[in-house]
């Protein structure tokens, strides 16, 4: 044998030999690596699953067919991101056991190491995996699957979950009080009975009946409010039926309550399918839904609107709790097993409201002489009584006894007309172009036909109509609507909504008043003439048209010289060239429509103040300069629309581009999409915008948004967007941010603001390796006004702040929710948490070294009375919602109680 043979034969020989020994050794030399490697892979894979999760609840809410492949891998994710934290812990357990605390021992960083790295490749396969989904789900009946037994929208304040063990037994089991309402006792005897009637199995439908005015519509409020508290049933729907009875509307209504998206569905019958496929789903899965339809002035047919029903009309699966003037309606017509008369208040019951609205005058001379004679002719009915004392509240006692005296002139005539003439004597009160303005807003009101008007569609129609002054700006209209709405709650002619700060409802007595004393040939608005639609309307109603509303394409446009309001929402429209005609046009809407380009011809309307594009999802052209040449444009609306924006340097343009946006100098309200971040412009003047709603990058449509303000960023890691200079200018101006895929030098989020966040509330940041902090010592940056901040898979973040910051830092904040953030150990210093006396609700789920909630590192005790909602789940590592330790340096010898943290207003305390 050659020499050259023997070393080739050797050589071979050592590959064999050396080289599995070298990976073999490298197993045990790099287990903290391997570690590190498998803690990311973890990280992505759980956002990646959130991901999958929230599309797959989404598309079995809206009755969608998941597929095989998606379910499949959920539960592939599931399985390995189990196994991937198992190994991470016992890893992290023996090596606090092995070499002081630092590596375990050779043989189980070995064992360790070949694991993981069998790990990250099945994690990593699955990542591949889930990058090629195109489609999660298909049309066609969703399977049986369960939906989350906790949909979130139904978490309120004064629920408390648990899933770890405390170190007191009875913290998970906290007893829920309901807040003292103010309800009379007449009223609360029949909620209770109400409640127990829903409780009873035999009952698929439970009714109250009774005059108007007598507060029907507030107990049922106050009803779905404990409903909702007690978690009784799964799902809670509300819709408002009303004189006018409209379907669609109810449909809508009723889906939006079960996150049911039946936007795009045109026809009321296809609605209605989707609709009942969806209750019946809930049946199918021992999920209980209570459907609550208010002010039935007549039957309603279930089947049309989409709820299950037999051929009597009876409801089958849901529970049904109505109301209705007539009890004939709740028996004959709907099936009602057990009803309820809802009563005139009682004499002593009515002096309390009365007095409870006028103040305490009542009580003295001369007006105590007056109280009885005025109740007497209230008959009883909260509505009236309020509307009453609204009168007398800032009256004189002349003025008291003139109302009596012309009230004393209807008490033999029927109570209607006696509502009738209270409602009269109030409106009387709207004088001079204040009033005007005050009744033409009332009449609008009336003309929508239910007990909640749109309020932004108020304000459009309110323009067209020519209800405010002509040369103001739509923030003045606005700010004018708001305060005729403040005069028209504090007269009792609109009522507050409970449900929403800003809304308002109007009582059906009220519309029934005005509508009897409105001309019946007003031109205020038109949206049908005896069920006729608009564009069928003879020539000369068109021509007194200043606000008009279709539902289909239009065409006699040239009869319509004077409009100023067109909504054109829902439409078909294959060209509307024709609408460049409408010089004197200030809102044009073609929300939800189909339109698919619109042409430069829009560009003539020099008037524009608004326009709404909002959800015209087939909209692929704006010509270019059509945006620019409306110069008088305030707010325009593009959300879930047109994104297809040119960038500057494109010539010729074929599309709109951004940089239109700066010949409009008046703009002030901005909702835009901006799929790709490379066609925003570096001068881009968003300096005058004080509202808006920005999205940049492929920003999920789905994900809920607060603030009135808002900036969504989804990055692209070779992006320099967050460097450019209108960025900057909306980050130090924004009250909304949702932060996705941060992955540059900034360590904290501090950093990436020069101006700091002095407007931030909310706060949203997800999917961001770079991120390690929130807030980062030294830094001039306080969030004085964040309230909610919510962190979800942050793979490297360690802490909120890395060191003592100002107290003024987080002082205003409710809400801190915190996910899949797997190198966080503690959520808040002692220190912190004393600085954050409005905390409401904490939730840490899914952080696998979390070790505990509160580190101590101070004295004394901390009391969170705001606290409302703890929420702990999926914590492995955790040992005690606070531990105290050794005491600090600063704890003096007498501070011997040791630390104390009391939550939920003071009633369960966690010590040492």
């Amino acid at each position: 044998m050659s020499m050259d043979s023997a070393v080739s034969i050797g050589w071979d020989v050592l590959k064999w030999v050396v080289v599995p020994v070298k990976r073999q050794f490298g197993y045990v030399i790099s287990s903290k690596s391997y570690a590190q490697d498998l803690q990311k892979e973890v990280g992505k894979l759980a956002y990646e699953a959130d991901m999958v999760h929230n599309d797959v609840e989404v598309a079995r809410n809206n009755s969608r067919e998941v597929y095989s492949h998606v379910v499949e891998w959920r539960a592939k994710a599931e399985k390995a991101l189990k196994e991937a934290r198992d190994l991470l812990g016992d890893f992290e357990k023996a090596s606090k056991t092995c070499c002081y605390g630092s590596l375990p021992e050779p043989c189980c960083r070995y064992q360790f190491s070949r694991k993981a790295k069998h790990m990250i490749e099945g994690i990593q396969q699955l990542a591949q995996e889930f990058s090629e989904f195109k489609y999660i789900s298909f049309s066609g009946t969703a399977p049986g699957n369960a939906a989350a037994s906790t949909p979130a929208k139904r978490e309120g304040k004064d629920v408390v979950q648990s899933t770890i063990s405390m170190a007191s037994a009875s913290f998970a089991s906290m007893s829920i009080k309901l807040k003292d309402d103010g309800m009379v006792q007449s009223r609360e005897l029949i909620m209770q009975e109400i409640m127990a009637a829903l409780a009873d199995n035999n009952n698929s439908v439970v009714g109250i009946y009774g005059m108007g005015g007598v507060g029907k519509s507030t107990l049922l409020d106050d009803a779905e409010r404990r409903i909702k508290k007690a978690k009784s049933f799964d799902w809670v729907a509300k819709a408002d039926v009303s004189e006018n009875q409209d379907v669609k509307r109810i449909q809508g209504e009723i889906a939006h309550a079960l996150d049911l998206d039946i936007k795009d569905v045109e026809y009321v019958n296809s609605r209605a399918e989707r609709l009942r496929t969806r209750l019946e789903k809930e049946v199918r899965e021992k999920k209980k839904v209570l459907i609550i339809l208010d002010n039935l002035w007549k039957g309603l047919d279930l089947k049309s609107v989409g709820i299950p029903c037999g051929h009597n009309n009876k409801v089958i699966g849901c529970k049904l709790l109505l109301t209705s003037r007539f009890q004939d309606v709740l028996r004959r017509e709907m099936g009602c097993d057990r009803d309820f008369l809802l009563d005139a208040l009682k004499e002593e019951e009515a002096k309390r409201l009365f007095e409870r609205t006028v103040g305490d005058k009542v009580h003295h001379d001369p007006f105590k002489s007056l109280v009885d004679e005025a109740l007497n002719k209230c008959a009883g009915l909260p509505f009236l009584i309020i509307a009453m004392a609204n009168v007398f509240r800032d009256a004189d006692f002349r003025e008291w006894k003139d109302v009596l005296r012309q009230i004393e002139m209807s008490t033999n005539k029927g109570i209607s007309e006696r509502i009738n003439e209270m409602l009269q004597l109030s409106y009387n009160r709207f004088k001079g172009e204040d009033g005007k303005e005050v009744k033409s807003l009332l009449r609008l009101c009336v003309v929508y036909g239910v007990s909640k008007p749109s309020l932004e569609n108020l304000l459009r129609y309110g323009v067209g109509s020519r209800l405010f002054r002509e040369d103001s700006s739509m923030e003045e209209v606005r700010d004018r609507l708001s305060s005729l709405i403040r005069t028209l709650k504090a007269s009792s002619f609109l009522l507050e909504d409970d449900e929403d700060v800003d809304g308002f409802k109007i009582h059906d007595l009220v519309r029934g008043f005005i509508a009897s004393v409105a001309s019946s040939d007003d031109p205020l608005l038109v949206l049908k003439n005896h069920d006729k639609p608009a564009i069928e309307l003879p020539k000369d109603k068109l021509k007194s048209c200043t606000a008009v509303r279709l539902t289909r394409s239009p065409s006699p446009f040239q009869f319509l010289e004077n409009l100023h309001t067109l909504c054109l929402n829902g439409c078909s429209l294959d060209d509307v060239v024709m609408i460049g005609e409408l010089k004197w046009l200030r809102v044009l809407s073609f929300a939800n429509s189909k339109i698919q380009r619109l042409p430069k011809e829009i560009g003539q309307l020099v008037e524009l103040r608004l326009l709404d594009l909002n959800h015209c999802s087939k909209l692929e052209i704006i010509e270019p300069g059509v945006l620019g040449s409306l110069m008088k444009l305030e707010e325009l609306y593009m959300e879930n629309s047109f994104d297809h924006w040119n960038a500057v340097e494109q010539t010729p343009p074929t599309n709109a581009g951004l940089i239109e946006l700066n010949n409009l100098k008046n703009l002030c309200t901005l909702h835009v999409s901006i799929l790709d971040p490379s066609v925003l412009p570096e001068d881009l003047n968003i300096e005058k915008l004080t509202k808006y709603q920005i999205r940049i990058g492929d920003v999920p449509h789905w994900r809920s948004r607060n603030g009135s303000s808002t900036l969504e960023l989804q990055l692209d890691p070779m992006s320099d967007i967050l460097r450019k200079g209108c960025i900057h200018t909306l980050l130090g101006k924004t009250d909304g941010l949702f932060l996705d895929r941060l992955n540059g030098i900034e360590q904290s989020i501090c950093a990436l603001s020069h101006k700091g966040f002095p407007k931030l509330k909310y706060l949203r940041v997800e999917n961001s390796p770079s991120v390690h902090y929130v807030l980062q010592s030294p830094s001039h940056t306080e969030f004085k006004m964040l309230e909610s901040l919510l962190l979800d898979s942050l793979i490297n973040l360690e802490k909120i702040c890395n060191n003592h910051i100002s107290s003024n830092s987080f002082s205003a904040l409710k809400v801190v929710r915190v996910e899949n953030c797997d190198k966080m150990e503690v959520l808040f210093p002692l220190s912190l948490l004393r600085e954050l006396p409005h905390l409401e609700e904490i939730q840490v789920v899914r952080c696998h070294l979390m070790r505990e909630i509160v580190e101590v590192d101070d004295c004394g005790k901390l009391e969170l009375r705001n606290l409302h909602v703890l929420k702990l789940r999926d914590l492995p590592n955790m040992k005690n919602f606070c531990t105290a330790g050794m005491a600090p340096s600063s704890c003096t010898s007498n501070d011997h109680v040791g630390t104390q943290v009391a939550f939920f207003n003071g009633q369960r305390n966690s010590t040492k």
